[in-house]
């Protein structure tokens, strides 16, 4: 039997600002050697735990043993220093660097007189790519590598800072399936060459697919721990949430043959201005529908959404709201037509984090006649609106004056989806909308987007969680290299592993029964 590796004992922490206690005698006990899950609902704990484990919280109360020796990390770089390392869920990786170049950063070995030796660098790199597996071009420009090649940039970064306990943080929010197998690889790898992993995840699928051991957390507190082997996914489920949560699939009542939404013929340029990122995408969206949208990330699905939105121009082609074009109208303009957008990137379109709650729900509608006359915003009601989105979507807060930044990402994710959803649109285009949400808050957007289905809404859904797409979608187009290459009836026929071969351009669009 292997032994204990890592010992969090009775962990306390409580913010001092706003009074929230994210941890009361949580413990955790992970193996040497092992992949252990680590799971819970929004604001269960779990990124507090491991921000203390790493040195960027500090604890109130317990005790951290890694290998016997009693740990105290005052920082990331002691946490390092320590063996300890963490891959993010948000890859931070700068754009114009090489892969070598961003895995060394910041422990680059120069040789003398202090210059930097790069062919060192390269080599260093290149060994170490080899032996972990993670194979890679080390000068390989960062910003033209895909996301899977991203997270293997970023593991790499801390197996070349020495980490034996690697975190896993949420790792396979923008994988594809390939992607995913391919990764679990690596885990599988890391863990055969004596590395430590914890698995921080909200897909339990993937907890029993690679997990050797599990911990569960609710509400800042130890539920349950033990071997991946006596749980199933049920049992989870309910000890995350503390209640069954029901995934049945909700049937469509049929989708009425009125097209509320039309794209024809869009074109969208780059960044340069000369080549087109975008490649003529026509489709349109029916009243009741839900149309989802497959594609790796930077296959022109983010370009797409946002000149839908008003946040990118279009070259050439048109975009219809029912009767009316709204092609390259302003965003409010668009807004007003009666299209909402939640955009995958929360933190930095989606929401304001220096701002309170309040001020992020009537962001998009304080002008309005229901809660401003004669350019006074009425304080009282936007409260009271705030306050019954709060209880509705269950977003863990103490007021609606509450900073936005001090919630948990999932919980941001809420209020944002508060937001857009009580706008009662037309059209609703929602991209990663359950990315960082738990079972229950997953299950909620899952039956909200079905309700606005049921209420004759438009939903275009852009995901890279394939499950959600097949869960959700009545009709699913696969995007690649800024063009349609599949249009695919959702049927009990149609596979992950089909969607992520056109997804991976291993299909072309003349190959496509359904064009």
């Amino acid at each position: 039997m292997n032994k204990c590796m890592l010992e969090m004992r009775n962990i306390c922490k409580t913010y001092e600002d706003n009074g929230v206690v994210a941890l009361y005698n949580a413990s955790l006990f992970v193996r040497k050697g092992t992949v252990h899950a680590l799971v819970g609902e929004n604001g269960a704990g779990k990124t507090t735990m491991m921000k203390i484990l790493c040195g960027i919280e500090k604890k109130n109360k317990g005790h951290i043993f890694l290998n016997g020796k009693e740990l105290e990390p005052k920082s990331a770089k002691e946490a390092f220093k320590a063996g300890i390392g963490m891959v993010q869920q948000h890859f931070r990786l700068i754009e114009d660097f090489t892969v070598a170049e961003n895995v060394v950063l910041g422990k680059e070995r120069s040789g003398r007189f202090g210059f930097i030796n790069r062919k060192k660098i390269i080599e260093d790199v290149a060994r170490l790519s080899h032996e972990s597996r993670l194979e890679l071009d080390p000068e390989l420009i960062s910003a033209n590598l895909s996301a899977g090649q991203r997270q293997k940039v970023e593991i790499l970064r801390t197996l070349y800072r020495g980490a034996d306990l690697i975190i896993f943080d949420e790792p396979t929010t923008v994988l594809t399936e390939q992607e995913i197998e391919e990764l679990f690889k690596i885990m599988r790898t890391l863990k055969k060459h004596g590395k430590t992993i914890i698995f921080i995840t909200h897909k339990l699928d993937e907890v029993f697919k690679i997990s050797d051991e599990i911990t569960i957390l609710r509400r800042g507190k130890n539920i349950a721990s033990g071997d991946i082997n006596n749980f199933d996914r049920e049992k989870i489920s309910y000890l995350m949430v503390g209640e069954d949560i029901d995934f049945e699939k909700r049937a469509s009542k049929g989708i009425k043959k009125e097209a509320v939404f039309k794209v024809e013929d869009l074109c969208i340029k780059g960044r340069d201005d000369l080549v087109d990122e975008v490649k003529g995408v026509s489709f349109e969206i029916a009243k009741g529908e839900i149309l989802g949208i497959a594609g790796i990330a930077g296959n022109g699905q983010l370009q797409l959404v946002e000149a839908l939105a008003g946040l990118k121009k279009v070259s050439s082609g048109k975009i219809m709201l029912k009767d009316r074009e709204i092609t390259n109208l302003k965003v409010r303009e668009i807004r007003d037509a009666g299209l909402v957008y939640i955009p995958e990137d929360r933190m930095n379109e989606g929401a304001s984090c220096e701002s309170s709650i309040l001020e992020n729900i009537m962001a998009t509608k304080y002008y309005k006649r229901e809660f401003s006359q004669n350019g006074w915003i009425d304080r009282r009601k936007s409260y009271t609106f705030a306050n019954k989105l709060i209880k509705k979507y269950e977003i863990k807060a103490s007021s609606p004056f509450v900073k936005l930044g001090m919630l948990s990402g999932g919980n941001i994710q809420k209020v944002i989806i508060a937001r857009e959803f009580s706008s009662e649109p037309e059209v609703l285009i929602v991209c990663e909308p359950t990315w960082g949400l738990d079972v229950r808050s997953t299950k909620f957007v899952y039956d909200s987007l079905c309700e606005m289905r049921a209420d004759g809404k438009a939903i275009l859904l852009v995901s890279s969680n394939l499950d959600e797409v097949l869960y959700l979608a009545d009709r699913i187009l696969v995007m690649y290299k800024g063009e349609l290459v599949a249009s695919l009836e959702n049927s009990k026929e149609l596979t992950k592993s089909l969607i992520g071969e056109y997804m991976m351009g291993l299909h072309s669009k003349e190959r496509s029964e359904v064009w």
